[in-house]
């Protein structure tokens, strides 16, 4: 095989957020440090989320090759507010007994809005949490939850599995949701290997989110079909709410909650076409059904990608587009992963990043490079989707000068400012040694949806 690649920084851009223009921006990258001095770093900027007037990004050091600063654990990061620096609002700094961090990579980065108690009584005043998980190499999954008034985060313990080099136990999606039936507001968490499980407000315990001891969903109750990659291990990477009810993928499979004092998970779809995926539906969103109500649009990672729109009231299924990269860059891809965690529902269109593998051999057009990860070739861009109210879609690349190849558009979010900007977040280390190279930047609404309205 192929000895992977090696990417270094071959430049540091200002932590800063640049000024406000018409143009993509980088507002992170990765290699320097905050103003109190602290590192801050990443092979991948994974996840963003809006907060309390700010944004948060998770990153992770999956595959980094360390320089000066040595081994990091994961971050939390903030930005305050345009133009202001970046900087590390939670280091997980806890080690192995081999001196290696116990926290490799951010896997959740959650904004929980809730309003009603255990009881479902409704709470004095609103609460807003922002609740993350991890990589935990321990094989624990914890859920930790940010202290606003303080900036402190604590640490619960969801479950603890066995350590497994192929497949490291993880909270992969967060997501909530009103139960129908009782009332009451729920947190929800897909964790593998366990399943979905749920949790209410209490301020009385650590996190302030009292979790079930033991999965509402247990995977290993639901078929693998269709998962051919990781030995069949199955994720739960998205929920989304339709109708007044909860849904979420787990594999090739889309489940629906049905609500009450003693909650079960009933199936409503399987992708008949899943082809090779390691994980199968991803970013699992709620968009207006072309006959009324609401359905459900998710992206199939695979090489049978495609975007798939299912009316979760009888399972049925359209696919909305099967070869868009292939048409719009004039190669086809033969694996693609589209909405890494979710999609982003800003201005009426719906935005979803993406990233593919090239097959080798392949002509390689004007305007495209691809990277050489060791088994294979991924085109270099940070390339996202949109999805128009009338079902068309764009192709558009986060256009600014990245220092290194891009990769991947991993997470996509609206700002939290009065700025009427974008955030865009990257890179996917795809097992391959790399350094450095997370990245998020910014664009004006306008300049980021383009004109094709």
């Amino acid at each position: 095989m192929r000895r992977p690649a090696l990417l270094v920084l071959l430049g540091v851009c200002a932590l800063c957020e640049p000024a406000v223009g018409q143009d993509f921006q980088l507002s992170y990258v990765a290699g320097g440090r905050d103003e109190a001095g602290r590192f801050m770093g990443g092979t991948e900027m994974r996840l963003l989320a809006a907060h309390g007037g700010r944004l948060f990004a998770g990153n992770g050091y999956w595959e980094d090759r360390p320089g000066p600063e040595g081994v990091q654990g994961a971050q939390i990061l903030v930005l305050d507010a345009p133009g202001a620096p970046w900087r590390v609002d939670h280091q997980f700094d806890e080690r192995m007994p081999n001196g290696r961090p116990r926290d490799l990579a951010m896997s959740g980065l959650f904004e929980a809005n809730l309003v009603t108690d255990g009881a479902g009584r409704a709470l004095t005043r609103p609460v807003s949490l922002l609740i993350a998980s991890s990589w935990d190499l321990t094989g624990a999954s914890q859920v930790f939850t940010r202290d606003d008034a303080t900036g402190a985060w604590s640490a619960v313990t969801l479950a603890q599995d066995e350590r497994n080099l192929q497949f490291l136990p993880q909270i992969r999606s967060f997501g909530q949701h009103r139960d129908r039936a009782t009332g009451v507001d729920l947190v929800f968490a897909g964790q593998d290997p366990r399943g979905i499980l749920s949790g209410f407000y209490d301020p009385a315990v650590a996190g302030r989110i009292r979790w079930s001891a033991t999965p509402e969903l247990d995977l290993s109750q639901v078929s693998t079909a269709g998962i051919s990659g990781r030995n069949g291990y199955l994720r739960v990477p998205s929920f989304a709410e339709a109708n007044g009810r909860l849904y979420a993928t787990v594999g090739q499979q889309i489940y629906e909650r049905i609500d009450g004092a003693a909650p079960r998970w009933r199936l409503v779809y399987s992708n008949p076409h899943p082809g090779h995926s390691e994980t199968g539906l991803r970013g699992l969103t709620v968009i207006p059904g072309p006959s009324g109500g609401e359905v459900l649009l998710a992206a199939v990672e695979g090489n049978t990608a495609r975007i798939v729109r299912i009316d979760p009231r009888d399972g049925s299924e359209t696919t909305e587009t099967d070869d868009l990269l292939g048409q719009a860059w004039g190669m086809r891809p033969n694996y693609t992963i589209t909405a890494y965690n979710d999609m982003a529902k800003i201005g009426g269109a719906v935005l979803m990043g993406t990233m593919s593998f090239i097959p080798r051999p392949a002509v390689i057009p004007p305007g495209h490079s691809v990277l050489d990860v060791g088994y294979g070739q991924v085109e270099t861009g940070a390339w996202y989707l949109i999805r128009w109210p009338n079902g068309r879609y764009d192709v558009r690349r986060v256009a600014t000068a990245f220092a290194q190849p891009a990769v991947a558009t991993r997470s996509i979010v609206a700002s939290p400012f009065s700025d009427a900007a974008i955030y865009f977040a990257g890179y996917d280390a795809n097992k391959a040694p790399a350094h450095n190279t997370a990245w998020v930047a910014r664009a004006p609404v306008a300049t980021a949806l383009g004109s094709g309205r």
